[in-house]
């Protein structure tokens, strides 16, 4: 049995979250959820859960039988991560990733709720140099993290045609020896996700693919000074302002039920 407790505070944010996992040998991986919690918090603990058991080079049986929240401290994706990382530590594994990234589209969708009526107060940016050049905007994005006022910065992460979010600091610029170096820093005009900060957040949309694949594939972030659109198809980032570029709608479908207009509902 081993328990892993999610405990951050900061001047910005607070984060809590208190799971406990039983792990054994199985032939098929699988989880199931016997702690005594609230149908969003059971729905993050298997997620996070699998999430953890990702690639994992042996199969496991993950039992969440207890899961302990505040009503202050916790929120979206907390229980998820705690989930992921007490499976880590029963398993011992250092895992690869070093963030736990959920793009579940209703998890998304509760984030990006929490987010409105909140203001972009900075976003940071990770980008690909070569020889003292980067490429365009989107083509020389590796990673962005979106800094909204009084909460946790959320990372974007692109893995093919999936948008997976998750609560961390930015990463540090590193050398890349002949390939060159990732420099982390400040979004500058006229890079696209630079026009949207001191912006107020008053709506928004999920981004799912048509084929009807549960994962956010991207984001409608409604600002007061317009619409910006952060998604991800085939490992490309997809940046726009307005509307979602031709090209990308042709795969994306906004989850209607996941609308800014839907969240009293």
């Amino acid at each position: 049995m081993t328990t892993f407790r999610l405990l951050r505070q900061t001047n910005r944010s607070s984060r809590f979250a208190q799971v406990t996992v039983e792990v054994a040998a199985s032939s098929r991986s699988e989880v199931e959820v016997t702690a005594i919690a609230a149908d969003e918090h059971r729905r993050e603990a298997e997620l996070g859960a699998r999430w953890a058991l990702r690639g994992l080079p042996a199969a496991a049986k993950v039992t969440v039988t207890d899961v302990v929240i505040t009503e202050v401290d916790t929120s979206t994706g907390d229980v998820y991560e705690a989930t992921a990382r007490a499976v880590w530590q029963a398993l011992r594994v250092e895992h690869r990733a070093p963030y736990a990234g959920f793009s579940d589209p209703e998890m998304v969708a509760s984030w990006l709720k929490n987010m409105f009526g909140r203001r972009l107060d900075a976003v940071t940016e990770a980008r690909h140099w070569y020889q003292g050049r980067r490429e365009p905007d989107a083509e020389s994005l590796l990673h962005a993290w979106l800094f909204f006022e009084y909460v946790m910065p959320v990372g974007l992460h692109g893995r093919a045609d999936q948008l997976l979010l998750a609560k961390e600091d930015p990463y540090r610029s590193y050398d890349m020896d002949e390939y060159g170096e990732t420099r982390v820093g400040p979004a500058q005009p006229p890079d696209i996700l630079s026009g949207s900060i001191g912006a107020l957040l008053t709506d928004g949309a999920v981004i799912v693919g048509h084929d009807g694949d549960a994962v956010c594939a991207g984001l409608v972030l409604r600002f007061e000074n317009g619409d910006l659109v952060i998604g991800t198809l085939g490992d490309e980032w997809v940046l726009a302002v307005g509307s979602v570029p031709a090209p990308a709608a042709h795969y994306w479908a906004l989850q209607p039920f996941l609308r800014g207009a839907d969240r009293n509902g």
